[in-house]
């Protein structure tokens, strides 16, 4: 049984958070002259999920990014310890 590390796995598993947008990126909701609380309130809540999706997006890129240089350094650590125990053979 032959277990390694794939680097190219983890970057195709990783390359489709890397295109994902935000359309609408600093738009806000807005009520216009409705006083009603509950369209002032809603309009807040959906401000406050726009930014929170944003914020979640940009996380998700940064941890793709994280994922595909991991894989790396452990394909690297991988291919030494299987040079080492076929040396060790």
């Amino acid at each position: 049984m032959k277990v390694s590390s794939n680097v190219g796995a983890a970057q195709e598993a990783a390359s489709g958070f890397a295109q994902v947008e935000v359309v609408g990126r600093a738009q806000q909701a807005t009520v216009g002259t409705s006083n009603v609380s509950s369209t002032v309130d809603g309009a807040t809540v959906a401000n406050s999920i726009l930014d929170s999706i944003s914020e979640l997006v940009s996380g998700v890129k940064k941890q793709a990014g994280n994922v595909t240089a991991l894989a790396t350094e452990i394909e690297e650590r991988d291919s030494g310890d299987a040079g080492a125990w076929c040396e060790a053979r």
